[in-house]
């Protein structure tokens, strides 16, 4: 008589008390977002990169970069003589990259957003996308003093996260409401995060909404 066992499943993402939810299963990853933008993953990626205001030369980080989709996004924006940066808590993450990512002036380093490995005033573009809402409440001022620690004089800031459409805010709310839950999409809004950016120092502070289910808020340093 023999027997079998089915391997457990890679779960998305696991839940560490520092750094917040952190992505684990790349593979299950990749679907959930092909899914969830309707195929339309790249388009988002174009526009995040042209709202960012990289442009050639410019050096970029992209915190809690995952598949790493947007840092090559940016590289083939600022070119060979600029540099992108793809800083994520997970290892899985990072070594993902780093097989699949071999160009000299793209890089993949390990840490959290609230402790950023990088020297001050050393990038001109911060990107952090989809990934607010994952850092533990209480170190999320910390992350956003980083994101100001590490842009230069006259640097960009652009934070995303999901922006449902009305449709499927009905769907999901109702669903919520049967369960005793409330609004589900208050802890993604990106603006909610407004006050921090601009306590920090951020100026020229704005927020839209993009046709791809992404809310998107940008600001700069001053020069």
């Amino acid at each position: 008589m023999t027997s079998s066992t089915t391997p457990a499943r890679t779960p998305m993402f696991v839940d560490d008390p520092d750094t917040g939810l952190v992505i684990a299963g790349m593979r299950r990853y990749n679907v959930f977002t092909a899914v969830w933008f309707l195929g339309r993953h790249r388009r988002l990626l174009a526009e995040l990169v042209r709202m960012s205001g990289a442009g050639p030369g410019d050096d970029v980080v992209d915190i809690g970069c995952g598949p790493g989709k947007l840092v090559r996004t940016l590289g083939a924006r600022v070119g060979a003589r600029g540099s992108v940066v793809g800083i994520d808590p997970s290892a899985s993450a990072v070594a993902y990259n780093q097989r699949r990512d071999s160009r000299p002036n793209h890089r993949y380093i390990q840490a959290s957003a609230q402790d950023l490995p990088l020297p001050d005033a050393s990038v001109d573009v911060v990107t952090c996308t989809f990934v607010m809402h994952h850092i533990p409440e209480e170190h999320r001022a910390a992350a956003i003093s980083e994101m100001w620690r590490v842009l230069r004089p006259g640097g960009r800031l652009l934070l995303a996260d999901a922006h449902p459409t009305r449709w499927m805010r009905f769907l999901f709310g109702r669903s919520a409401r049967r369960h005793g839950a409330g609004d589900t999409f208050a802890a993604i809004d990106i603006r909610q995060y407004t006050p921090l950016l601009r306590a920090a120092g951020f100026t020229d502070l704005g927020y839209c909404s993009s046709r791809h289910m992404t809310g998107i808020s940008t600001g700069s340093t001053p020069s």
